[in-house]
């Protein structure tokens, strides 16, 4: 930690000993932070990605879902043998599906944005894509700075991945970005005032606000940002296409608290027209009952 002393001193005067290094990841981006210590941070973070156990933070929040969803890895691997991402890879998973816990939830959706920015903090990724990446992304991954460009970039050239273990990892970033948009910055910088602006009464997670973005897309009275406009086209053909090449690529579910500018004007119409058939009615009730003669007035 001796580079990042002035870091440190900086940002995080006031964090308790243990929690250095997590205090350094949030402030790993920012124009203050020293170049030396941003790389020794990106280290320290490949190396716990690499393996949950190394991971503390992460360990102690999803303590009870490792052991439920991914006993299989733990029952395979040595003691002394690293993991290389794939306790991590299976919490993703369960990410998109929506079964963790809050408390590992919290930490699996920090790592999902941390390792869709910087696709070296995916080990998994790098272990099946490395030679995709340097056959379809040599100039994005060549960047000094990453800010997504690789994972888009995998993304986009979907149909040109040849092996199918890459293609599986880059299924899997689409199956995530679904259930969140908030995991994939790229999409999210282009849709975040469209987000704002057609999509905040819509809590994250569960593909809302994702489905939020489609229906404004689909709806020709609601005009969003040419660039918003375009990702999410893109997005729409990939996930075409990983829903017919890979049969646990699930299209987006029916749900119940679903959304969007759409839904809620159709659910003001039937409002409306409910009420104004009710009053309605009770008009009608009113006005025969007025104008019946009761039987007193039969008899004179």
């Amino acid at each position: 930690m001796r580079v990042c002393k002035n870091m440190i001193w900086r940002f995080c005067q006031e964090t308790d000993g243990s929690n250095i290094l997590q205090c350094l990841k949030q402030n790993k981006n920012s124009e203050w932070m020293d170049p030396k210590c941003k790389r020794m941070i990106i280290n320290r973070q490949l190396t716990q990605n690499t393996d949950y156990r190394l991971n503390p933070v992460l360990r102690r929040a999803c303590r009870a879902d490792i052991p439920k969803f991914c006993q299989s890895i733990l029952n395979q691997a040595a003691v002394d043998v690293e993991l290389e991402g794939q306790v991590i890879s299976c919490l993703k998973l369960k990410y998109a599906d929506q079964h963790l816990s809050p408390d590992c939830e919290d930490q699996i959706r920090v790592i999902l944005q941390e390792s869709a920015l910087d696709y070296r903090l995916d080990p998994q990724l790098q272990i099946h894509c490395s030679e995709e990446i340097s056959r379809l992304c040599p100039e994005e991954a060549a960047a000094q700075e990453q800010s997504g460009q690789v994972t888009e970039c995998l993304k986009i050239n979907i149909l040109k991945i040849k092996l199918e273990g890459c293609k599986m990892e880059v299924f899997n970033m689409l199956k995530v970005s679904k259930a969140d948009v908030f995991v994939d910055p790229v999409l999210h910088t282009a849709c975040a005032l469209d987000i704002k602006h057609h999509c905040a009464a819509m809590p994250p997670g569960l593909g809302r606000q994702m489905s939020c973005l489609m229906e404004a897309l689909q709806d020709r009275r609601i005009h969003l940002q040419p660039e918003c406009k375009k990702k999410l086209q893109d997005h729409i053909d990939m996930w075409s296409y990983a829903a017919k090449m890979s049969p646990q690529f699930q299209e987006f579910p029916i749900m119940e608290e679903r959304g969007g500018p759409q839904v809620s004007r159709m659910l003001v119409i039937a409002s409306v027209s409910l009420l104004l058939f009710t009053v309605c009615c009770t008009l009608m009730y009113v006005k025969q009952k007025q104008t019946k003669p009761s039987k007193y007035d039969i008899l004179y």
